[in-house]
């Protein structure tokens, strides 16, 4: 890559402007997130506790499935949101 970091974004940015860019739909990928991070951090709260490690091993699955559940969300293409057309 040539041309310093302001020129880089300079150009990235003309092209995303030529293509329409679009965004993802944020809301649901951070809740997802939070989600995942809650279910981890109450799988560690369980194990630190001694309680059963069955509990421990539930949230960490269920952590594992929100995970996946929040990647599949950012990369498929139908859960875009088209950029409004007044935004140059």
């Amino acid at each position: 890559m040539s041309g310093s970091r302001e020129e880089q974004l300079a150009a990235w940015t003309a092209k995303t402007k030529r293509v329409g860019f679009r965004q993802r739909n944020w809301s649901v990928v951070r809740w997802l997130a939070a989600l995942t991070v809650t279910l981890l951090l109450a799988g560690l709260a369980v194990s630190l506790l001694d309680y059963p490690p069955a509990l421990a091993a539930a949230c960490w699955v269920a952590a594992a499935v929100t995970g996946a559940i929040m990647l599949i969300w950012f990369f498929d293409p139908r859960r875009f949101r088209a950029r409004p057309s007044g935004i140059s």
